[in-house]
């Protein structure tokens, strides 16, 4: 097992990968956490597998137009979401590591701040919903889904296991959570009860999440009791959280923002076509995410030898992760009229026009995870910042241009160049010098 092990990284990484990786194999500390970053691969391999399988009933069940009702509640939601999170995250998980006999003082004071949040967030979308959603359907389930702002203030539990290599048991709450909920949505399906039941099985998702949580911290930890609220640690927290409250936003908006321009200028069914091409698209991106995150400490070793080995790492992993993409891509666009049809059904033929063009934006997302990490090794915020702005100002602007001329398959293809645009900085940035 251990030498199929070795072959199968040895074909996957670049040589210099592969030998950092297997590099120690036997000493105690890269077993910790190489079986720790299995517990997160295991776990989110299955819960991407479960819940999309799951999904082709739900869109097949819904049909465009309440497919779409539903992912636009979803997307309207996800916006909000945002200031919920505080873009704090990070910077909690940084403290904690650094700061490990704080750790009450942090937790303590990043609930708090992300439970204030949460309530604002909610009243926000809440009365957004009443201002901007054109019918009835969409504004309930988005007044049900914002109950999962608030509960989603327990996330902070997760950061601590983090710190402490313990991802074990975070990863076991999460298969957890999805097996139930995915039994719940076949119940609705098979038991036709409809739409709205699907929206409060989302609100049960998030309340099942800070239940489970809460209980692996007092088992593993101790009682929640122990968290203390601090003004002074909560001032830190977000002053140096606050640029990624903006990133996040930034983000999240040009990542939501097609759905709910196609609601608002098209219909709802349109909205369900085009998330259906989007879910098959993007149900892998996970998978560069995880490996720029597994090489990015032998690439920042790098930089002890020269800046030229570091860009040249740097440069390596972002050429595998470009192949990768585009050979994906190249082989569902063979493929994506007859995949959507035996996926969806005929009422979703039209999806294949979406997938053709969205699936491409893989190969520039994948550039730009390897951009965000390295930007985050160097601390340059600011130009994180004014990526996020910018990408998401160009992507807003070709919605509007492209969804009224071309539909659908204008929003794809705002997403495709938008994402093609940001790699232009990203190269000069990174060239070899």
């Amino acid at each position: 097992m251990k030498n199929l092990l070795h072959r199968t990284l040895y074909v996957i990484f670049p040589k210099w990968a592969y030998a950092r990786l297997i590099e120690n194999w036997n000493g105690a500390g890269i077993k910790k956490y190489a079986a720790n970053t299995a517990w997160a691969l295991v776990a989110k391999v299955l819960s991407v597998l479960i819940s999309f399988a799951v999904t082709i009933y739900l869109v097949r069940y819904l049909g465009p137009e309440h497919y779409g009702n539903l992912s636009y509640a979803v997307s309207f939601v996800g916006i909000f979401s945002v200031i919920s999170s505080l873009g704090i995250d990070s910077v909690l998980y940084r403290e904690l590591i650094m700061y490990p006999e704080k750790r009450n003082l942090y937790l303590g004071s990043a609930f708090i701040l992300k439970l204030i949040a949460g309530f604002v967030a909610s009243t926000i979308t809440i009365l957004s919903a009443f201002l901007f959603s054109v019918d009835d359907v969409s504004r309930f389930i988005i007044i049900i889904l914002a109950g999962t702002l608030i509960f989603n203030a327990l996330n902070v539990v997760i950061y601590e296991f983090q710190a402490d290599v313990k991802q074990k048991y975070p990863s076991l709450v999460s298969l957890c959570v999805i097996f139930i909920l995915n039994i719940l949505k076949l119940w609705v399906i098979f038991s036709d009860q409809g739409i709205l039941y699907i929206g409060v099985i989302l609100l049960l998702e998030s309340i099942l999440y800070a239940l489970l949580f809460a209980y692996i911290r007092v088992k593993y930890y101790g009682s929640l009791f122990k968290w203390r609220y601090d003004h002074k640690t909560a001032l830190a927290i977000l002053r140096d959280s606050w640029p990624f409250i903006f990133i996040a936003l930034f983000t999240s908006i040009y990542a939501r923002i097609d759905q709910v321009m196609l609601k608002h200028l098209i219909d709802s069914r349109a909205v369900g076509i085009y998330d259906a091409a989007v879910r098959i698209a993007e149900v892998w991106l996970f998978v560069p995410g995880i490996i720029a995150s597994s090489l990015f400490p032998a690439i920042l070793n790098g930089k002890k030898t020269t800046i030229f080995e570091y860009k040249k790492r740097l440069l390596t992993l972002t050429g595998f992760l470009v192949v990768l993409a585009t050979i994906i891509a190249g082989l569902t666009s063979l493929i994506a009229r007859p995949l959507m049809l035996a996926i969806y059904g005929p009422a979703f033929s039209e999806s294949a026009n979406v997938l053709l063009i969205y699936i491409w934006s893989g190969v520039f997302v994948s550039v730009s995870i390897v951009f965000q990490y390295f930007l985050l090794a160097e601390n340059k915020r600011k130009i994180i910042f004014l990526s996020s702005l910018g990408t998401m100002i160009l992507n807003v602007l070709l919605n509007m241009l492209l969804i009224p001329s071309f539909g659908i398959t204008g929003a794809a293809f705002a997403t495709l160049i938008s994402y093609a645009i940001l790699v232009v900085p990203i190269i000069l940035i990174l060239r070899l010098k």
